[in-house]
């Protein structure tokens, strides 16, 4: 039985590894095509006034605005709180299926109760950690305190 974990365990890593090589490999040749696009503008301008004047139009300051590598869009606190309760259920329901497969199962070396167990720490430190964050973010002022509505 752990002969099948492990395996899916090694598939899981590998997929995981391969898709983080390839999306490097994706956005590495993204962002060459960029740059040489905005290089081969950037050489028609050849003063300081035409520069001046990119800077002033609409399309030119999206331009100047767009010469990052990786554009980033502004992240509220409320991304990261979600993402931490997101997590923290979908852990918690794993870890609560690995014990009720523990408890329907013959299970021997009690593999599924340590994976259920870990898992549901794990949710509810994801959990607790998105309450916080909601708690720190309102006494810095971060998120409206009033809801709205």
């Amino acid at each position: 039985m752990w002969d099948n974990v492990q395996n899916a365990i090694v598939a899981f890593t590998f997929c995981w590894i391969v898709w983080v090589i390839f999306s490097s490999i994706r956005r590495y040749f993204i962002a060459k095509a960029k740059a040489g696009l905005q290089e081969k503008i950037l050489q028609r301008i050849d003063t300081s006034e035409a520069l001046v004047t990119l800077a002033a139009s609409d399309a030119g300051r999206r331009f100047l605005e767009s010469m990052t590598v990786e554009e980033m869009p502004p992240s509220s606190p409320f991304n990261r709180i979600l993402f931490g309760v997101q997590a923290g259920c979908v852990l918690i329901f794993f870890g609560a299926s690995m014990l009720f497969v523990h408890h329907h199962t013959y299970d021997p070396e009690a593999g599924f109760m340590i994976a259920g167990t870990g898992a549901i720490g794990l949710g509810l430190g994801f959990l607790v950690a998105a309450a916080a964050s909601i708690f720190v973010s309102k006494r810095l002022g971060l998120v409206d305190r009033e809801p709205r509505g």
